[in-house]
């Protein structure tokens, strides 16, 4: 195997010259950066790349922490963020924290210990205290959909304006029963969408926090799950039976609105209509094919790992006061 000696044996060149070529790093004309070129495709020269890493003081490894790797919106992150990575020359690691506040901490602890060059945050319950020990060692980073209630994403979509699009939708097709499975408490996305549940309710008066002493309201906690939201359409549909159309906060709940209506011969649209939100890929083949909001979860992924990269290449600063926000678009199929 070539060496980079072998390659300044070759041209008559220094190693240090070499070097320099193999990590643009100082100056080479032109004629000397073709002849290394020449060199090391006739010596079939592959650069180490550990060494090239250390050399650049960089490992070209980003790390990316995620809260639940069997929520489907969430790969679809991660091959966004997977693909522009790999265009500039980057590896991924992912890493799942399962919605807990301790897995987050551990996480970014070991982040903090590992040789990676920056952070995507998904979803971050406790981005405040984790970006805080993320800059105490100097990592950049980004974060898609800041999870409290204070603080910036910088990635990010209106997910009260989608919520209220989907509502308004379901009251275009003469529902006025509408219930609601509710996502996590807490998380400033979840709660938005909760907000805009209210409002479109003509329950503007009720605050976020007041929810759970109001048992009467048609809302039940799914927690962005599949299983929980089977039940908790059980469970709103036990006390609410008038109900005639069900918005989901994400669609892995809708899904499970769904399963349990089939389960029990409850016709969708015709008897209870289903509305979800983030349009993953298994929304258009349930049957009916899931109405939901559709957010454009690879290119936010793809956005981040740019956004990212740039901070890492020092071309963009490590914050930035403004965050990017998507659109979203209301994907009308047949649940309602």
């Amino acid at each position: 195997m070539a060496t980079i000696r072998d390659i300044a044996k070759e041209t008559g060149l220094g190693v240090g010259t070499i070097s320099r070529v193999l990590n643009s790093t100082g100056y080479v004309s032109q004629e000397t950066r073709e002849k290394v070129m020449d060199a090391i495709k006739k010596l079939q020269y592959t650069p180490n790349g550990v060494a090239r890493a250390l050399a650049k003081k960089r490992t070209m490894i980003i790390g990316v922490v995620v809260h639940d790797l069997t929520n489907p919106f969430v790969p679809g992150i991660a091959s966004g963020i997977s693909d522009e990575a790999r265009r500039q020359g980057y590896t991924m690691m992912l890493l799942d924290t399962l919605w807990q506040m301790e897995h987050e901490l551990n996480t970014v602890e070991m982040l903090r210990q590992q040789l990676v060059d920056g952070v995507i945050l998904l979803s971050p319950a406790n981005a405040n205290v984790l970006k805080s020990k993320l800059s105490e060692v100097g990592l950049p980073l980004v974060v898609i959909d800041h999870g409290e209630a204070i603080g910036t994403s910088d990635i990010t979509v209106d997910h009260y304006k989608g919520a209220m699009e989907a509502l308004q939708w379901a009251l275009e097709c003469g529902h006025r029963r509408i219930g609601f499975l509710a996502g996590p408490p807490g998380l400033r996305f979840s709660d938005l969408r909760l907000r805009a549940y209210l409002d479109a309710m003509n329950w503007q008066h009720l605050a976020i926090d007041t929810i759970d002493r109001h048992s009467q309201l048609p809302i039940a906690q799914a927690d962005f799950r599949f299983d929980k939201g089977i039940s908790a359409t059980e469970a709103l549909l036990q006390r609410h039976p008038e109900l005639t159309c069900i918005f989901a906060a994400n669609d892995l709940s809708a899904l499970g609105a769904l399963h349990y209506l089939a389960e029990h011969k409850i016709a969708v649209p015709e008897e209870v209509a289903v509305i979800g939100f983030d349009d993953i890929p298994t929304a258009s083949l349930v049957h009916p094919p899931l109405t939901t909001i559709h957010q454009p979860i690879y290119e936010m992924g793809a956005a981040s790992a740019r956004l990212l990269l740039e901070r890492i290449q020092g071309v963009k600063p490590l914050e930035q006061p403004e965050p990017q926000i998507f659109e979203l678009t209301l994907i009308k199929r047949k649940s309602c």
